[in-house]
């Protein structure tokens, strides 16, 4: 596990301390701290949300419907773990909900490549852009049929780049069963991607 140097720890606890001290502003009615949460986390919350979906129409919508749930459960929170841990939890069950819901009435709706994460489109440079939607649409439809657990893990290492550790933590669960996790998800994307032969190489620099 990487140490992080003192600067960046006292950076940390510093960021931890101005968290807590809005969440508790929020508890005692402070409305503006929420939306000052908002400022501080909202591009974190979105990065999530859109390596767990993909490309999604509905991605405006998850992410609203993470600080409505936000805004109810921040009356709940204690201080027991770190404030972004808790919010990536928070982040990772709404967006859950929305998967679950949309695999049983079909996948969602496919937008524009600009839509997709970094990750997921950062090796489409010299496709164009029609090529390059299809193989990211094509990447997420081999990764929905992971189950979820895998799903989850995966796309929070290999697109979000969440480390072990963080990953563990979100999902309140052993850094061991992350590590296992993550090497049959591997596994299973691979081999997938070999059975269908349509991505090519530098595609599958993505889920490397």
């Amino acid at each position: 596990m990487l140490t992080m140097a003192p600067a960046e720890t006292d950076e940390r606890a510093d960021a931890d301390a101005a968290d807590l001290a809005l969440v508790t502003a929020y508890q005692r009615g402070n409305g503006n701290a929420l939306a000052e949460l908002y400022r501080r986390h909202g591009r974190r919350v979105e990065s999530v949300a859109r390596n767990l979906t993909g490309p999604s129409s509905e991605l405006e919508d998850v992410v609203q419907d993470v600080f409505i749930e936000l805004q109810r459960a921040l009356f709940s929170f204690r201080g027991e773990a770190r404030f972004t841990t808790w919010l990536h939890r928070v982040t990772v069950n709404v967006t859950l909900m929305h998967l679950r819901r949309n695999r049983r009435k079909g996948w969602l709706r496919w937008v524009g490549l600009d839509q997709a994460s970094e990750a997921a489109k950062a090796h489409f440079g010299t496709e164009s852009r029609i090529e390059a939607r299809d193989l990211c649409k094509q990447l997420y439809d081999i990764l929905g049929k992971l189950p979820e657990k895998k799903y989850l893990v995966f796309t929070l290492y290999e697109l979000e780049g969440m480390s072990l550790e963080e990953i563990a933590s979100t999902l309140d669960i052993g850094i061991n069963t992350v590590k296992s996790r993550l090497f049959n998800a591997r596994r299973e994307v691979f081999e997938m991607a070999r059975e269908r032969g349509a991505l090519p190489a530098h595609a599958l620099q993505v889920i490397k």
